[in-house]
């Protein structure tokens, strides 16, 4: 197994960012990280909330409609990082559904 994290470049909300996929280690919340990784962290807290907010909305609505759910991590270390966790038991029921032909 590869233990770097996986990388695309993704321009959501008009920002260009790196979007990461790693393994999150919560005991609570098991799922996949999604890490959205500025190339810089913003000056203001604030600014970081509505790129936040901004992200939390885009992704609700993609995601949303294939029933996949998207928890903001607060548990996030990185100032320059805004992190969101797919459920495990949200990417089971799609892979399952998948499977069973039901999209």
């Amino acid at each position: 197994m590869d233990s770097q994290p996986i990388q695309y470049p993704v321009t959501i909300g008009g920002k260009s960012m790196i979007l990461q996929f790693d393994i999150s280690e919560s005991e609570t919340k098991k799922g996949v990280n999604m890490q959205f990784v500025m190339d810089k962290e913003p000056t203001d807290i604030r600014d970081k909330d509505e790129i936040k907010n901004k992200l939390s909305i885009i992704l609700q609505k993609k995601f949303g409609g294939a029933g996949i759910p998207i928890d903001f991590n607060e548990r996030n270390p990185y100032d320059n990082v805004i992190s969101f966790i797919v459920p495990i038991g949200a990417l089971a029921n799609t892979l399952v559904k998948v499977l069973k032909g039901q999209k």
